[in-house]
């Protein structure tokens, strides 16, 4: 009885090994670790790629596997996971086979935390921050493991420009500004894979008004956007030269846009991608001015 035990034995584990041995299935999961903002567009290979290596031994092996999909915060809270149930059931090819990150992140099956899901709903995007995306082969009943990987990444939280000219506070010289305004500001940072795209905005402050109340509710003066790649703009106002008891009064921004045309997230939302409005004055040529350069 005892040897027959023994054969028993030695007999499952020869069909463990045989199993262990049909098939290996490596994964390299390639996540840009500061992908693009829209998890929509994690298709594009800009945002990296998943590599999925298949060989099966001369005994056969099974070619048929899951993509089980784990979000993680920075804390190492779970956000969301795929339903392993309604996953796509992908055949591998001998050799390399190639996916996207959008194929990996699997988000049309993601069941993400309500408030992650009314944000990606309105925005597209994540809360600027760290994650981890976990990703696991599976075999097509999702029980048993065959690869894993996890890889950081980030959503940028952008610094909006400075402005810088005019300055704030600064007067310009009716005879010159009634011509030509010259705005200038800094870049946004860091630089986005992408390159953003700048509007600049002026408002007058008519009387009676703050200058928020302007910001915020008159129709701009100026709305137009930048030459692409440029921090200036130059403008053409045309507008009449005030004489010495009625000067211009103008409150101006830059509102950064991304490549498709959405405000630059911030923590602030409601700032809209607009940097810190500045102030300046076009003046009588009677009074002391700061002429531009």
């Amino acid at each position: 009885m005892e040897t027959k035990m023994r054969k028993y034995g030695l007999l499952i584990m020869m069909l463990l090994a045989i199993q262990l041995v049909k098939a290996q299935v490596t994964l390299n999961l390639a996540l840009n670790s500061r992908p693009q903002p829209y998890l929509a567009d994690w298709a594009k290979p800009i945002n990296g790629i998943m590599i999925i290596n298949y060989a099966a031994s001369p005994v056969g092996g099974d070619p048929n596997i899951k993509i089980k999909t784990t979000l993680l915060d920075q804390s190492g809270n779970i956000i969301g996971a795929s339903n392993i149930n309604a996953t796509r059931i992908y055949t591998l090819k001998q050799g390399v086979n190639q996916f996207t990150i959008a194929d990996a992140l699997q988000l049309q099956n993601l069941n993400l935390q309500d408030a992650v899901q009314n944000l990606l709903r309105r925005t597209g995007r994540l809360l600027a921050g760290q994650y981890q995306l976990t990703v696991e082969l599976t075999n097509t009943l999702g029980d048993i493991v065959r690869a894993k990987q996890t890889r950081p990444f980030f959503v940028t939280a952008y610094q909006l420009p400075v402005l810088l000219q005019p300055a704030a506070n600064a007067q310009l010289d009716a005879r010159v500004a009634q011509t030509v305004i010259i705005f200038r500001w800094t870049s946004l940072t860091p630089a986005p894979l992408e390159m953003p795209t700048y509007r600049v905005q002026v408002f007058e402050v008519l009387p009676g008004q703050t200058e928020m109340q302007a910001f915020r509710g008159n129709r701009p003066l100026l709305n137009e956007q930048a030459p692409k790649g440029t921090t200036q703009y130059v403008w053409r106002p045309n507008l009449p030269v005030p004489d010495s008891t009625a000067n211009r009064h103008l409150i101006w921004t830059v509102q950064t846009l991304d490549f498709n045309g959405q405000p630059i997230p911030t923590t602030d939302i409601t700032t809209q991608g607009r940097s810190e409005p500045a102030t300046f004055s076009i003046v009588h040529p009677g009074k002391n001015v700061i002429k531009p350069n």
